[in-house]
């Protein structure tokens, strides 16, 4: 999603379709987890257009959250499996375009082999805070979507599991999807009692 004054145009790169997405039994097991997240982040108020990306870790690359669908509605159908980028070239299997910041999630994972997931939110509450806290990774605000904006998640990725990116949302990258969740939970309500 786009920082608030940032109009959002779509994904900002060319999906090259290559057949369809089945999920393992394993995988389904994963995206119900991010569907129950996602109707939790929704009623904590992420609601904005898309709400937010989640991903994580597969054998063929990674499974992510397709753009434009929302967080209180997800259904496995809203999942696509990434098999490869290179620079704004995305290759799928799956019928949708992936989330427009699938390029940050598939830099996390190549930076940081340990990590098994990536949940991003928009919460704009934290973004907007310029209050700093050592254990948390900060980037400057960019355009949504872009290469620019992948590579410094990147870089960040490599040092910290909590990311906020000014004006636009947070980023958790753990190893258990709830243990990403409870993250972001535990700093929006932080930031709550500080702003």
């Amino acid at each position: 999603m786009p920082q608030q004054s940032e109009e959002y145009v779509g994904v900002k790169f060319k999906t090259i379709f290559s057949g369809d997405f089945l999920p393992t039994k394993k995988e389904k097991k994963e995206i119900k987890k991010i569907i129950r997240i996602g109707k939790i982040f929704s009623k904590m108020g992420f609601r904005d257009k898309n709400g937010g990306n989640f991903s994580f870790r597969s054998k063929g690359g990674m499974i992510i959250k397709t753009t434009g669908s929302l967080l209180d509605q997800l259904k496995i159908s809203d999942f696509i499996l990434v098999k490869k980028i290179l620079r704004n070239k995305i290759w799928v299997k799956g019928k949708k375009e992936p989330s427009s910041e699938a390029r940050f999630h598939w830099f996390i994972y190549q930076a940081r082999k340990d990590i098994q997931n990536v949940l991003h939110v928009h919460d704009y509450l934290v973004a907007k805070s310029s209050q700093k806290i050592k254990v948390i990774g900060y980037v400057p605000a960019q355009p949504y979507g872009t290469l620019k904006l992948a590579r410094a998640v990147k870089k960040k990725a490599k040092n910290f599991n909590y990311i906020v990116l000014k004006n636009h949302g947070v980023i958790a990258l753990t190893k258990k999807i709830e243990e990403s969740f409870f993250l972001i939970k535990k700093y929006h309500e932080k930031f709550k009692k500080i702003t």
